[in-house]
């Protein structure tokens, strides 16, 4: 089907000129003569069978019929022109593994793993995300979204990582500071009460939980609270009290005896990791290459 649209290059003249009110400065800016952009003009208005412009002298007008068109032509030729600056940054499908990830989980379970799969996998170019709220995900420019709970990606096929497990940690010079100074493997689980609790502030229930876990009494749980796992780890880190971390999370810290769990063993709780794809993506090679190679890691 034929389409009524006029030349591209008519159109990029008009929406200069009308800017400018001059056909000389105009061709400055669009790197063409006057002569060009005044037969461009004109050939417009035969085109359209109107004039948009009065001619005096070396000065121009635009018409009541030029005003009203340019309002309409100004936003076709953005969204023309945004239309192509996306193409142009399209990241290639084909070659192309975009992550989006939980960032306390990507920096302290995915990132120690994730060069072991781009040496595997060198045709990937591999970007990692942030992924702060998985209902406003694009799944047009996401591949993949790690992320955690019951918050499962609509019309995506998903895959469980890992069973979360939730440990009491510390640190080692916080256990000084109690009178009972005991060695580390003598403390009790009901030691904890002894020292200050820190909280999560999107998890009000953790303490409480954990102290059923271990069969105490839940109550309540005075102490500071912060508002990402990574802030909650380097107060625990510093002596602020006792925190109740993700296995995942606190495992660095205590291999490097940064941190210390004499509090008991760890306790399951009824959340867990997913790994989540739209269901259209299913097939891509990077999805399904990405995919087996990360659940064999939580095998």
């Amino acid at each position: 089907m034929r389409r009524y649209i006029p030349s591209s290059t008519a159109l990029k003249c008009f929406e200069a000129s009308v800017r400018h009110l001059s056909f000389t400065r105009a061709a400055e800016e669009l790197h063409l003569t006057q002569s060009a952009v005044s037969r461009q003009i004109r050939n417009l208005e035969e085109f359209l069978a109107r004039d948009l412009f009065i001619r005096l002298n070396k000065r121009l007008v635009l018409t009541g019929t030029g005003a009203a068109y340019y309002k309409e032509v100004v936003p076709l030729l953005d969204g023309m022109e945004n239309a192509c600056l996306r193409m142009l940054h399209r990241e290639d499908e084909k070659t192309t593994l975009t992550i989006s990830a939980l960032p306390t989980f990507a920096s302290y379970w995915l990132m120690p793993r994730l060069a072991e799969f781009q040496n595997a996998h060198p045709q990937f170019q591999i970007k990692v995300r942030s992924l702060d709220d998985a209902a406003k995900i694009d799944p047009e420019n996401i591949d993949i979204i790690l992320h955690y709970g019951g918050d499962h990606w609509p019309r995506a096929v998903s895959h469980q990582l890992l069973r979360e497990n939730v440990i009491a940690v510390c640190s080692p010079s916080l256990l000084l500071t109690s009178d009972k100074a005991n060695a580390l493997n003598d403390w009790q689980v009901e030691d904890v009460m002894a020292f200050p609790f820190l909280h999560l502030s999107s998890r009000i229930n953790a303490w409480p939980d954990w102290m059923v876990a271990q069969g105490m009494e839940s109550g309540s749980f005075a102490g500071a609270s912060f508002a990402h796992f990574h802030m909650l780890l380097e107060a625990a880190k510093n002596g602020m009290g006792v925190a109740i971390m993700p296995t995942i999370i606190a495992q660095r810290s205590i291999a490097n005896g940064e941190l210390v769990a004499p509090f008991g063993e760890p306790v399951v709780t009824s959340h867990e990791y997913l790994l989540s794809y739209p269901a259209d993506k299913a097939n891509l090679e990077q999805v399904v290459a990405f995919r087996d190679w990360l659940l064999t890691k939580c095998n």
